[in-house]
């Protein structure tokens, strides 16, 4: 077994997974994706085996977790943070390269007072124009080469609904809870690895 062992590492593959992943292989590079589904269903890690495996000389790769706490400032000072001026005001990953944003929990943000999640407006205004607002000098940036995917329950349990509008820019897939048998299969080929 690796040493150390971790757990949650262990990807072992199911009629389901290959299916999820081969479903991302071909969709992402074309139209952001969002992979929804219960806890277990493996939508994180399938994402990050996923990013794993694209080549670091054409992409660039930026990871987003969601939480109560993450504001729309979080949000655009992360992608900020992962583009470079290119011209005037366009900006964008180093030339040559994409930057795949992976945005995990993506309806943990809590709702404000007006019905609306201040990050998932803020990535909306991105996704849809492909602009973002200078906070200081109100300029407006031009963002260039950007790719999206992202990953989250469904509403309950400290998960909120999304706006429709925003959700209607991925293309969505529901990922399945793995049946009993699944579950034996994987647990199984895990304990009799040597």
């Amino acid at each position: 077994e690796p040493s150390p062992f971790r757990f949650y590492e262990v990807m072992v593959p199911t009629q389901d997974s290959v299916l999820y992943s081969t479903i991302l292989g071909k969709m992402a590079p074309l139209r952001p994706i969002l992979f929804v589904g219960e806890s277990g269903t493996a939508k994180t890690t399938i994402i990050m085996k996923y990013l794993s495996n694209l080549p670091s000389t054409a992409f660039s790769k930026l990871f987003i977790n969601f939480s109560s706490r993450t504001t729309s400032g979080d949000v655009q000072t992360n992608i900020e943070a992962n583009v470079d001026k290119r011209s005037g005001s366009v900006y964008g990953p180093p030339s040559g390269k994409s930057l795949v944003i992976f945005i995990d929990d993506l309806n943990m943000p809590k709702v404000d007072t007006y019905g609306t999640q201040q990050p998932i407006a803020m990535l909306h205004f991105v996704m849809s124009q492909g602009k973002v607002y200078d906070r200081e000098k109100l300029d407006l940036k031009t963002l260039k080469d950007l790719q999206y995917i992202g990953a989250m329950g469904p509403p309950g349990g400290g998960r909120n609904p999304v706006d429709t509008r925003f959700v209607a820019l991925f293309n969505v897939f529901n990922l399945t809870p793995p049946t009993a048998a699944v579950l034996v299969s994987i647990y199984s080929s895990i304990i009799n690895t040597r």
